[in-house]
C-alpha cells in the first residue's frame, strides 16, 4: 500500500462524497423498505413466490431474491453468480422449481431449511456471530449481501472473494490464514482497517466499498494487457494472494565477471521518475511484508514465539532499515529490504545516506532481496551486510546530490 497514494484518493473522495451519499439514498431507502418488510416472522411464513427469482415481480412488497439481487444491486452486486446460490428458484426454461442439491430433493425438504438459514443468518448478524455465520449453509456471496442489507453498519457490502483478496493483498492486510479463512473473517479484517484509519473511520461501510472499487484500490485489473498501455505503470501491480517465498543462495559476482542483466530499460524514451518511484515504493512494501512475515515464521518454527510477536516493521524512515528483527538468541536484527520485479540475478538499487551510515553502524544489520515480487513464489535473498566490512564486488554509485546555496 502506498499511504501517498491512498492519501490522494481520501482527498479526491472527500470532495466527492456529499454528491455520493445524495445519489446513494434512494438505495438506502428500499433497503430499509426492504428489512421493514421481510422481518424474521415474515420470512418464516413466506411462500415460495414470495422467495424465488423466476416468479414476476409482486405489485406490492417484495419478492426476497429478486429484492436482494436486482432491487439492491446497487448496494453490492451478486448478479455475476448463477441462480443456484439462493438454494431453490424458478427456472422459466423448465418452466419447473429447481432446487440445489445440498437442500434437498423436493421443495417440500429444501424451502424449509433454506428459510431457517435466513433467520439464523440474520440471528447470527444481530449477534456479530462471525463463527456461526462462517458456518451457515447459505453460498457465501448470498448470506453476505442478507449481513450487509440487515446490518450494513457492521458488515461490508464486498462479496466476490476474488475482490476481497485483492483488496486485503493491496492494502498489506493478506496472511495465509485469512485467505484461506472465510469471507466473513475477510471483510471484517477490512472493517477494522478502515476503522483504524484516521481519515476512514468516521466513514459508513457503504462509502468505504464505494472508495474501493472507485477511488483506491479500484477493481482488480483484468488479465487482457494491452499492449503499449499508457497507463500500465500508473495501474496497481497485481500480487498474488498466498504468496510462499523461497530463500536462494547465490554468491556476489565481480562487477566485470559477465552476468544476465535484469535491469528495466527505457531504450530512446525519456524515463518517468515519478511513476517508478511509485512502483518501486509499492513493490518494497509488499517486499516487506513477505520479509516480515518470514521473519516472524522463522521464530515461530523455532519455538521463539515471543520473540516472533515482537517482530515488527520499522516505524520511522530516519531509523535507516526495514525490518526489526530477532536472532534465536533474542539479539536485535536489524532487515533492509529491497525488493523487484526480475528474475534471480543482477540487482540495482537505490540506497539512500542514513541506509548507509546504519549499514555501517548498526551491529547484525542485514540486507534482503526480493526478486519475482509478482509470481506466487518469490524469492529472496539474504545477502548480509554487504557494506561493512566494505565487499569491493559490490558497486555504490552516487546518483543524485543535496544541494544548499546560501543567498543574501
Amino acid at each position: 500500500m502506498n499511504i501517498h497514494q491512498l492519501r490522494e484518493a481520501q482527498v479526491s473522495f472527500e470532495n466527492s462524497m456529499e454528491k455520493v451519499m445524495e445519489a446513494r439514498a434512494p438505495l438506502h431507502e428500499i433497503r430499509e423498505q426492504f428489512i421493514r418488510y421481510f422481518t424474521p416472522a415474515r420470512i418464516n411464513q413466506m411462500q415460495i413466490q414470495d422467495y424465488a427469482l423466476g416468479y414476476s415481480k409482486p405489485e406490492t412488497g417484495f419478492n426476497f431474491c429478486y429484492g436482494i439481487e436486482r432491487q439492491l444491486d446497487g448496494l453490492g452486486r451478486i448478479r455475476g453468480s448463477r441462480a443456484p446460490k439462493f438454494g431453490i428458484y424458478f427456472s422459466s426454461r423448465d418452466q419447473r422449481l429447481l432446487i440445489t442439491k445440498k437442500w434437498g430433493a423436493i421443495e417440500e425438504i429444501a424451502f424449509p431449511k433454506i428459510k431457517q438459514a435466513i433467520i439464523d443468518i440474520i440471528a447470527a448478524g444481530n449477534r456479530n456471530d462471525l463463527e456461526a455465520i462462517a458456518n451457515n449453509p447459505l453460498s457465501p456471496m448470498f448470506k453476505g449481501k442478507i449481513l450487509a442489507t440487515y446490518f450494513p453498519d457492521t458488515f461490508l457490502n464486498v462479496f466476490s472473494e476474488e475482490h476481497l483478496n485483492y483488496f486485503l493483498i493491496q492494502f498489506n492486510l493478506d496472511t495465509e490464514s485469512l485467505i484461506t479463512s472465510d469471507a466473513v473473517y475477510k471483510k471484517r479484517a477490512l472493517v477494522d482497517f478502515k476503522n483504524t484509519d484516521a481519515v476512514m473511520q468516521h466513514w459508513s461501510l457503504d462509502l468505504f466499498s464505494y472508495f474501493l472499487y472507485n477511488y483506491y484500490p479500484g477493481r482488480p485489473p483484468k488479465n487482457n494487457q494491452v499492449e503499449n498501455d499508457p497507463l500500465a505503470r500508473y495501474r496497481l501491480p497485481y500480487f498474488p494472494p498466498n504468496p510462499i517465498p523461497t530463500v536462494v543462495s547465490l554468491n556476489i559476482l565481480s562487477p566485470t565477471t559477465p552476468q544476465s542483466n535484469n535491469e528495466r530499460r527505457t531504450g530512446g524514451a525519456n524515463p518517468d521518475y515519478e511513476a517508478e518511484a511509485r512502483e518501486l515504493k509499492l513493490l518494497g512494501e509488499r517486499g516487506e511484508k513477505i520479509v516480515l512475515d518470514m521473519e516472524r515464521k522463522r521464530l515461530k518454527d523455532a519455538g521463539k514465539t515471543r520473540l516472533a510477536a515482537q517482530v515488527e516493521k520499522a516505524k520511522y524512515d530516519y531509523e535507516g532499515y526495514d525490518i526489526y528483527s530477532f536472532e534465536e538468541d533474542g539479539t536485535p536484527k536489524y532487515i533492509e529490504v529491497k525488493t523487484t520485479r526480475a528474475n534471480v540475478g543482477k540487482v540495482n538499487f537505490f540506497l539512500s545516506a542514513n541506509e548507509l551510515r546504519k549499514a555501517m553502524d548498526l551491529a547484525n544489520y542485514h540486507v534482503y532481496i526480493v526478486f519475482e515480487i509478482l509470481k506466487a513464489q518469490p524469492k529472496v535473498w539474504m545477502i548480509g551486510n554487504p557494506f561493512n566490512p566494505e565487499n569491493t564486488n559490490v558497486l555504490k554509485i552516487p546518483v543524485s546530490y543535496k544541494v544548499t546555496i546560501n543567498a543574501k
